[in-house]
């Protein structure tokens, strides 16, 4: 389960983390890293919460901690990649080597948080392979393990670097996406995972993936996170499906009041997308006011909503959701069945 107290916990610990890949296209690789791995995880029906440049380059949170640190390196990954020292920056004096920072990263949060699971993850360009040094039958593969690199791969890490015991079970390198067509491969993924989720859509993926690349600026800047409901709601605002219900065609079974209520209208139209998520909160109630519904006779909208708040299992909806999300649900269950 996503823990808010988690992430604000390490959102308040010094920054290690000063402004990861300085040059421009390595920047935006971190980027498209960042969306293409949150989209993974709302493919996989997870909660998640983003936070950028806080520890590592950026960690994703479900009800695991992944760390993530992008590099746009132009070589395959080799023992030396791993264990050769950083170059200083003005940005960054560390000369500590990728899988150093690696590896303390990961213990500064296992340290606060030892009771849960936390891996860090080395995500480098599709284009680049994993060397046959670090291990057997491996060129091919896109997600690499470290605890299944050779013996003579970790000896000579341990041999090239101050740290004498490395956690390899925790960490890995990940082959993701290419580096000259990083924007390209992700907003197809987008688009991918949109259609797997909630049905075939045309979904306006350009806007959507600079919607999200801008946030991810404005979180950066102002140390926030970026949740898998932001990007939920702009799915719904930037993608339009088959057989989309327009509140204007049902909104005249709405009383003149409710007909100008802007919040009826906005929950119709997050609701309309929000049921095509097997595991959202809002499927339960949609289906429970449907069978009700299908079960009585009822004449309008109002008849619905008077009989749900006077019935004793509809008593825990009443209590989470308001009158407006209420009306809106039961006008769309009257659209669904009348389409």
């Amino acid at each position: 389960m996503l823990d808010n107290a988690i992430i604000e916990k390490i959102q308040s610990m010094p920054d290690s983390e000063k402004g990861g890949d300085n040059a421009l296209d390595g920047f935006e690789f971190q980027v498209s890293s960042a969306v293409y791995l949150m989209f993974k995880e709302i493919e996989n029906k997870n909660k998640c919460a983003l936070i950028y440049e806080k520890v590592e380059d950026f960690i994703i949170f479900t009800d695991e901690i992944q760390l993530y640190q992008a590099k746009s390196i132009n070589r395959n990954l080799t023992p030396n990649v791993l264990y050769s020292s950083q170059k200083k920056t003005k940005q960054n004096e560390s000369t500590l080597s990728i899988i150093e920072k690696m590896n303390n990263n990961y213990s500064s949060i296992k340290e606060v948080f030892p009771s849960h699971s936390v891996y860090n993850n080395l995500v480098i360009c599709e284009n680049q392979t994993f060397s046959k040094k670090l291990s057997k039958d491996c060129k091919d593969l896109k997600v690499l393990n470290f605890d299944l690199l050779k013996e003579e791969a970790k000896r000579d890490i341990i041999n090239n670097t101050t740290i004498k015991k490395y956690d390899w079970s925790n960490m890995r390198a990940i082959r993701l996406i290419p580096k000259n067509r990083h924007e390209e491969v992700t907003r197809i993924f987008i688009e991918d995972v949109i259609k797997n989720i909630m049905g075939e859509n045309k979904i306006n993926s350009l806007a959507l993936y600079n919607t999200l690349t801008n946030e991810i600026r404005k979180i950066r800047k102002n140390k926030t996170k970026l949740t898998s409901e932001f990007v939920m709601d702009k799915i719904n605002k930037f993608a339009s499906f088959e057989e989309d219900l327009e509140y204007r065609n049902y909104v005249h079974f709405l009383n003149d009041e409710d007909g100008k209520n802007f919040k009826i209208c906005m929950n119709f139209n997050t609701f309309k997308n929000c049921i095509r998520i097997n595991n959202d909160p809002s499927v339960q109630d949609y289906n429970s006011i449907r069978k009700y519904y299908r079960d009585n006779q009822f004449s309008n909208v109002y008849e619905v909503f008077e009989s749900i708040k006077a019935n004793q299992s509809f008593e825990n909806m009443c209590l989470i959701l308001d009158e407006c999300e209420i009306k809106a649900l039961i006008l769309l269950v009257i659209a669904k069945e009348m389409n």
